[in-house]
C-alpha cells in the first residue's frame, strides 16, 4: 500500500515540525508534541502555503516566540558577522577612495608593493618599479572608487538575509542574502561569507528551512 503524501508544517504554539497528510490540510490537527490543536496550512493559490492557525493551546502552556534551531542560525549569524565586517570594511574603503584619492593611491601602491614579493612585476626594470607602481596605483584606485560602494551594499544583503533567517522574516531577503556571500559579492570576509552563504541555501531548500518560513514543501 501506497504511503499517502505530506507536508511538513510547523505547529504555531511550539513550531515543532510534524508531517499531515495532504488530504488534512486545511483541517484542524493536533500537534504530537505540545497537544495544541490548530487549523493546518493550507494551499493560498499563488503556490505557497497559509499560515497555520492555532485553536486551543494546552491549560499551562505559554506562546513562545518564533525560533531557529541551530542548522539554521548558525549560517544566519555567519552571514550577519560578515555583513557588518562588509559594511564596515567597504564603506570605510569607499570613503576613503571618494575624498582622499592621495592616501587611497598611496595605500593601493603599498598592496604592490607587497605582491613583488609574491613575483608580481618580476619582468619591469628595477630602475623604473617605482614610476611603474605609482602609475598603476593611480589607475587602480580612479577605478576601485566604484568598486567599494556596491560591496557594501552587498554586505548589508548578506548581513539582512543572515537577519532575515534569524526571525523567519522574509525567504526571499534570505535567498538573495545567501546567493551574494555565496558569490562573494561582499568583498570582505570571502571564505566564511561564501560558507555560510552556500550553507543557508542548502538550509532554505530543506523542509526545516521551508516550514521555518511557513512555506510549503516540494513533494
Amino acid at each position: 500500500m501506497t504511503p499517502p503524501e505530506t507536508e511538513v508544517v510547523s505547529c504555531p504554539a511550539c513550531n515543532h515540525l510534524l508531517r499531515v497528510p495532504l488530504d488534512l490540510l486545511g483541517q484542524p490537527v493536533q500537534c504530537p508534541e505540545c497537544r495544541a490543536m490548530f487549523r493546518a496550512p493550507a494551499p493560498d493559490g499563488t503556490g505557497g502555503m497559509a499560515a497555520a492557525e492555532l485553536l486551543s493551546r494546552p491549560p499551562g502552556a505559554a506562546a513562545p516566540g518564533r525560533r531557529a534551531d541551530a542548522a539554521l542560525l548558525l549560517p544566519a549569524f555567519g552571514l550577519m558577522f560578515c555583513g557588518v565586517a562588509g559594511v564596515g570594511t567597504n564603506g570605510y574603503l569607499a570613503y576613503l577612495f571618494a575624498a582622499e584619492p592621495g592616501v587611497a593611491a598611496e595605500y593601493v601602491r603599498d598592496q604592490f608593493s607587497k605582491a613583488r614579493g609574491y613575483g608580481f612585476g618580476a619582468d619591469d626594470p628595477e630602475g623604473e618599479r617605482d614610476r611603474l607602481d605609482g602609475e598603476r596605483a593611480v589607475a587602480t584606485a580612479r577605478w576601485m572608487r566604484w568598486y567599494f560602494p556596491p560591496a557594501a551594499g552587498a554586505a548589508l544583503l548578506a548581513f539582512l538575509g543572515g537577519l532575515s533567517i534569524a526571525l523567519g522574516w522574509n525567504y526571499r531577503l534570505a535567498q538573495v542574502g545567501c546567493v551574494t556571500a555565496g558569490l562573494n559579492l561582499t568583498g570582505c570576509c570571502c571564505v566564511p561569507g561564501a560558507a555560510a552563504g552556500l550553507w543557508g541555501l542548502l538550509m532554505l531548500r530543506s523542509g526545516e528551512g521551508r516550514a521555518h518560513f511557513g512555506r510549503s514543501t516540494p513533494v
